[in-house]
């Protein structure tokens, strides 16, 4: 009899057993599971994220053979826009110009030849003021002469500038006259085609520059009958000798 219970119990107590080691055994599972799954985020976290990879650069290469049917077209060409014709202005009509007459060219004067003609008298005396007072001791006399040209140039004397008669008379200065200066003046003188002075030159002078520049500056204002060449006035020019003179009362 006593048997029979220890028999019936021992069921029991392998009842009771049974939970505790089926408790132990999903507490391992339920460990194991962790385990693995915290391994499992370290390895991810250490894996490198798609963010981090370069990006693989793809390049294609074709490679056209001579026999290849397709051909690369050639970009299209611009044609240059068309230059602008250069417009052609009418051309106007010229006229004639008039012609000119030829001039005849004047030589410098030479100095030795003018000293001959006014020694050989070959002058043409044009203008000869006397002045006095009463009771001064001396008396003055200013005088203008044209050098003619030689007899030998008949042509050249008939084809002569001619001084106007109312041409003004070079002055004597009055301190010229109280410092004794006398002398003769040998001024050239360039006419114009209208018979006026263009300018005057001394070609020798009388020793003072006070009647070099007075008698400069009356003939300044001169004027001629120009010389002509035909019937066309031309330009020319005129040697006149200025002499200053003063007269001492005895």
């Amino acid at each position: 009899m006593l048997k029979k219970i220890r028999a019936i119990q021992r069921p029991a107590a392998f009842s009771e057993k049974q939970p505790i080691s089926l408790f132990i055994l999903i507490s391992l599972l339920v460990v194991l599971v962790h385990i693995m799954a915290i391994k499992w985020l370290e390895t991810a976290q250490d894996m490198p994220t798609d963010s981090d990879q370069p990006i693989p650069f793809k390049l294609e290469v074709s490679l056209v053979t001579k026999n290849s049917p397709k051909s690369i077209a050639a970009p299209p060409t611009t044609k240059p826009a068309p230059k602008p014709e250069p417009k052609i202005k009418p051309k106007h009509e010229q006229k004639p110009e008039a012609k000119k007459a030829t001039l005849i060219k004047e030589k410098s004067p030479d100095m030795g030849e003018i000293t001959q003609l006014i020694k050989a008298n070959s002058v043409k005396e044009v203008i000869k003021t006397v002045n006095y007072k009463p009771g001064q001791q001396t008396a003055q006399s200013v005088s203008a002469a044209m050098v003619m040209p030689s007899s030998s140039q008949a042509s050249a004397k008939d084809n002569f500038p001619i001084s106007d008669i109312h041409n003004p008379s070079p002055e004597y200065p009055e301190m010229a006259i109280f410092l004794g200066y006398q002398g003769n003046a040998v001024i050239r003188i360039k006419v114009s085609s209208k018979g006026t002075s263009e300018g005057v030159e001394v070609l020798s002078s009388s020793g003072h520059k006070t009647l070099d520049e007075s008698a400069t500056k009356a003939l300044k204002k001169w004027r001629f009958t120009p010389s002509k060449q035909g019937n066309t006035a031309v330009v020319s020019s005129v040697v006149i000798t200025v002499s200053y003179v003063l007269y001492y009362q005895q």
